[in-house]
This record gives C-alpha cells, structure tokens and sequence, in this order.
C-alpha cells in the first residue's frame, strides 16, 4: 500500500519589509515560542547558510521527532527544509517572503508522508489537522514578531 502525501500550503500578507520579514522566518531557534505542541527544538549544526535542528513534538499525547535540515538563501528570501531522518517517510518544504506593496507576504509549503500504511487513516486526518494548526500558529505569531523587529 503507498504512502498518502500530505500537502500545506498557506500564506500571511504583512506590514513589514521583505528584509524584517525574512529575519522572522530564518530565526528557528524561536519558533517553539508560537508552536505549543513543540516540547524542543535544539539547534545541530548551524554552518553558512544550512542549519540542522532536531525538533520533538507531541501531538495528542503521540510524540514524534526527527532531525531536520533547513538551507537559508537570503538573496532570494527563500528557507528549505527537509527531514534528514526520524518519523516521517517525506518532510519537505520552504518558507517564502515576497514583496507585496508597500510590505510582503510570507507562504509556507509542507509535503510529508507519515509512512504506517497500517495506522494512516486513523493518524493522517489528525496529524494534517495539527499541522495545519501548527503553520496557522507560526503565521500568526510571524505577523506579530515582525512589528517587534527593527
């Protein structure tokens, strides 16, 4: 039986500059303070523009880990991450921040794929719910965070 591929996309406009804007996303080290299902986050390897964290969450009392690789391209405003290894079959994506008139929009982009074709229809409506949550909350908080920076 094949894995089901999970997407999320979603974006948030906001009133800041690309620049400010940017700062917010690339900073992961702070985003288990918008993230109230994240238990720890703890920073790897952080060399030129690659970061590798290990993330652990709970998600209805069902923990999941694993480590992931985020690669930063401050030139074009764009972070990949991917999962190196843990829970997830496939956990890749990116943040974007575009110019967007006077400010800019963020947009966040998850592929994943649990990989227990035995539990997936039980497990994979909740865990898609959560993360959708999960990315709602970062939006939200980055909208916040960016008035804050200078």
């Amino acid at each position: 039986m094949p894995n089901t591929t999970y997407e999320i996309a979603m974006s948030r406009r906001l009133n800041r500059p690309t620049s400010i804007a940017y700062k917010v996303v690339e900073d992961i080290e702070r985003f288990p303070e918008f993230m109230p299902n994240v238990n720890s986050l703890t920073l790897l390897e952080a060399e030129g523009n690659r970061k590798v964290a290990a993330w652990d969450i709970t998600i209805d009392d069902a923990p999941l880990s694993w480590i992931e690789e985020g690669i930063y391209d401050k030139q074009n405003l764009i972070v990949h991450f991917r999962s190196l290894e843990g829970v997830f079959d496939r956990f890749d994506g990116y943040w974007q921040v575009i110019h967007d008139g006077e400010g800019s929009q963020v947009t966040f982009e998850l592929v994943y794929e649990i990989g227990l074709p035995e539990i997936e229809d039980i497990v994979g409506p909740i865990l898609r719910e959560r993360m959708v949550e999960n990315a709602e909350s970062m939006l939200e908080a980055i909208e916040k965070w960016v008035e804050e920076v200078e």
